[in-house]
């Protein structure tokens, strides 16, 4: 039993039941070890939650860092951020799907702002870098003439950054492959350059 194991183990039971509902107990039983293997790494439930998120983030860093620096077009920005990709990635690191935990998304946050002001500054800082990227990307896209230049790209970001992150909290029969794909197709249909319409379907 490795110390990833037991975060990736905690980390999925926060997420289906939220931060009160679990034990080190329920962690320990979840992985089949005692509660001092658990204490062997990590000193308290709020150490370990600590250690959960930021696992997390360090995880969607990664992953985000590789495709900006990959990614050439706004469009396959676009899709990456409001597509469904995220969620298949959560399936293959937690084995569970976002619909299955979505609805502890809004207590989870509150318990986060209220309990942990550390890592709430740390994913405030995180949202505010990734806005910052956006925001670089469709200046860029701006120039090379793929979206329009008569919008301001900070505020455009805001707003893409805005409904990725709505997306986390809806509800399974709403927050589809379909939804994503016409907020997709919306937004771009709202961005890119006159000269590079195309019929949405």
């Amino acid at each position: 039993m490795t110390k990833e194991n037991i975060i990736l183990s905690a980390l999925r039971l926060f997420l289906l039941r939220g931060y009160r509902n679990v034990s080190l107990v329920d962690v320990a039983k979840e992985i089949g070890i005692t509660k001092g293997g658990i204490y062997h790494y990590f000193e308290s439930k709020e150490q370990l939650f600590h250690a959960c998120i930021c696992y997390l983030y360090d995880h969607f860093g990664e992953k985000y860092a590789k495709f900006f620096s990959e990614e050439k077009t706004f469009r396959g920005i676009l899709n990456f951020l409001l597509g469904d990709e995220q969620d298949a990635y959560f399936k293959r690191l937690l084995n569970v799907e976002q619909g299955d935990y979505r609805a502890n998304n809004a207590s989870l946050a509150l318990e986060v702002i209220h309990n942990f002001p550390e890592i709430q500054q740390r994913i405030d800082q995180g949202q505010l870098e990734l806005r910052n990227i956006i925001k670089e990307k469709l200046q860029l896209a701006q120039e090379t003439g793929e979206v329009r230049r008569d919008f301001d790209p900070q505020v455009v970001a805001t707003m893409i950054l805005s409904v990725s992150s709505g997306l986390n909290i809806l509800g399974k029969q709403i927050n589809t492959s379909a939804m994503h794909q016409q907020l997709i197709d919306n937004i771009w249909n709202f961005i890119r350059a006159n000269d590079n319409k195309e019929e949405i379907v």
